[in-house]
């Protein structure tokens, strides 16, 4: 059996629990309003630019709403945010020079 046609699935890692639980102390509660997600991690972004850079998919943050109202709030989940955080800091990491697994010697 061949699965050509099947697309490939993009999982992409759990966050650590960690940065849910301080992400939760910062906002007390699960789904974050995107104004409040700007102005605490994206002060460099005018809310339109903020907006363009999610929609382009720079910012890969999925919104949830919680009705179809054009006008309702738009959140981000806890753990997506969480998830964006800790990939930006594994590829800090991983981006650092001088670190290599050779020890020294």
């Amino acid at each position: 059996m061949s699965n050509r046609n099947q697309a490939p699935l993009r999982l992409h890692p759990a966050p650590d629990s960690s940065t849910v639980e301080l992400l939760y102390r910062t906002f007390g509660d699960v789904l974050i309003p995107l104004d409040r997600l700007r102005e605490q991690y994206f002060r460099n972004l005018n809310e339109e630019r903020f907006f363009a850079e999610i929609n382009s998919g720079r910012i890969q943050l999925p919104i949830t709403r919680l009705d179809n109202s054009r006008k309702s709030t738009k959140f981000v989940h806890i753990r997506h945010v969480a998830a964006l955080i800790d990939t930006c800091a594994y590829k800090a990491d991983e981006g650092m020079p001088g670190q290599s697994n050779e020890s020294t010697e």
